[in-house]
């Protein structure tokens, strides 16, 4: 984690100027984690507010997990495609880089059936689930 705030903390003053005159992300940086020649991160600069990185965890090619930080490093929202078929099934949202809430596509369908709350980022508050995969929620758990 303090590897991509220094990181990102450099590209930040370099790039905010450029960044306040466009409306899209900005590709500010890449690595190639494995050496094998080919970018498998990509570091974008948001013209709002902090960056996001995409990342090919496994090297095939396909991004499976992208991180949305603000300026001073606090995770802002997460995704990641756990089972690897090129789209992303686990989603965790964040206030203040403290995770408040997950939400996943339990059976790969493309679409969220399990809502998980937090409280503090780590106290399960309430669980809800779309058990029959019809949209709507049809059981809750509250912890509280």
């Amino acid at each position: 984690m303090i590897k991509y705030r220094k990181i990102l903390m450099l590209l930040l003053f370099f790039f905010t100027a450029f960044t306040l005159f466009c409306d899209d992300l900005v590709l500010v940086g890449t690595e190639d984690r494995n050496n094998d020649g080919k970018p498998d991160r990509w570091i974008y600069s948001k013209p709002d507010d902090g960056f996001i990185i995409k990342t090919d965890t496994t090297f095939d090619g396909k991004v499976d997990h992208i991180l949305e930080i603000d300026n001073m490093g606090n995770k802002m929202y997460e995704e990641m495609d756990f089972n690897h078929d090129g789209i992303m099934d686990n989603f965790y949202y964040y206030s203040r880089g403290v995770l408040v809430r997950q939400e996943i596509d339990s059976n790969f369908d493309g679409s969220i059936d399990v809502w998980i709350h937090l409280d503090e980022g780590v106290y399960i508050v309430r669980i809800e689930r779309d058990t029959n995969h019809d949209g709507e929620v049809d059981f809750v758990k509250a912890y509280r």
